[in-house]
């Protein structure tokens, strides 16, 4: 399996880019909604370019160790999310089958949101569902590893090759995709990783 490691650097330069194509779009938005947790980090840049204050989080949850979880996303709403007749921009990372995205706006829709659309940092061509905004088109199937989702993606890479040592496995695979910039030092790290091991992931 292929992995790309998208460092901070680039990670927070295709947030910008992709909030420049929203801006420069000329479609004006009243919400920005994330989807948790791996949407956060760019739902936060872009409400900030594009003057949004209101800002809600929809949590989903389809990925899990070694592959999906569910037949479908499992996505919770808030109760107090308010867009009815409101123009909405749903931002996550990446689309990959596109399963997530398809059932968040729909969700979105069956509210009564006015306008819908979606930005993503990559679109996967795998995807069934096409963004309206995405910075990177990705043709051949990689596994994507955000800068934010550092320890959880180390985990589950470490769990899915086999490692019986969770630890040394996410030690190796650091040497392997040559990360440079780690910034939590080693002994925090492995607590982390621990932390994983015992939430049963």
């Amino acid at each position: 399996m292929d992995v790309v490691y998208i460092s901070w650097d680039k990670a927070i330069k295709m947030c910008y880019k992709l909030a420049e194509k929203v801006l420069k779009s000329n479609q004006g938005f009243d919400v920005v909604v994330a989807i948790s947790r791996g949407g956060l980090i760019p739902a936060r840049i872009i409400s900030d370019i594009l003057g949004i204050d209101e800002l809600y989080t929809i949590r989903s949850k389809f990925w899990g160790t070694g592959g999906t979880i569910a037949s479908e996303p499992l996505v919770k709403v808030p109760q107090n999310i308010d867009v009815k007749n409101k123009d909405i921009l749903v931002v996550d990372e990446v689309v990959d089958t596109g399963a997530t995205m398809t059932k968040t706006v729909k969700i979105i829709k069956n509210l009564g949101a006015r306008k819908v659309r979606a930005a993503t940092l990559h679109y996967k061509l795998r995807s069934k569902f096409i963004p309206d905004y995405y910075v990177e088109k990705v043709k051949k199937w990689v596994w994507i590893f955000y800068p934010w989702s550092f320890s959880e993606t180390l985990f589950g890479l470490a769990k899915m090759r086999g490692y019986k040592d969770v630890i040394h496995g996410a030690s190796e695979i650091i040497r392997e995709l040559r990360i440079k910039e780690v910034l939590i030092d080693s002994e925090s790290l492995k607590l982390s990783l621990k932390a994983y091991l015992e939430g049963g992931m």
